[in-house]
């Protein structure tokens, strides 16, 4: 299983990459701190699931262009705090599920 994770944060990149491999230990987890890096990663690996930050600059973008390229891959959007505005322009784009960085973290392997 392939996994991309798209934060602009070292430290959030970090404790998911560890949170991940400590759940599942055949996953292939790739790691893009910018738009440009999340789309070159994207093209080339197909991950089956994306986890997207809202802070990473043009996420709303990235959302579109991966549900335009590959419906099927599951992407979960994260956010220190999702709101109703939050939430409804990342479902238009395809979002699959929304998870609180803060409150949720644990949960994301899940």
């Amino acid at each position: 299983m392939k996994i991309l994770i798209a934060d602009s944060s070292i430290f959030i990149l970090d404790r998911l990459e560890n949170l991940l491999l400590e759940t599942f230990s055949n996953a292939a987890v790739l790691r893009a701190g910018s738009y440009k890096d999340a789309m070159m990663l994207f093209k080339e690996q197909l991950p089956g699931i994306v986890l997207l930050d809202v802070s990473l600059p043009r996420s709303l973008s990235l959302l579109g262009e991966i549900k335009k390229r590959q419906s099927k891959t599951c992407v979960i959007v994260l956010s220190i705090q999702i709101d109703l505005k939050i939430h409804e322009k990342y479902s238009l784009r395809g979002a699959d599920f929304f998870l609180d960085k803060y409150y949720e973290f644990e949960k994301i392997p899940g």
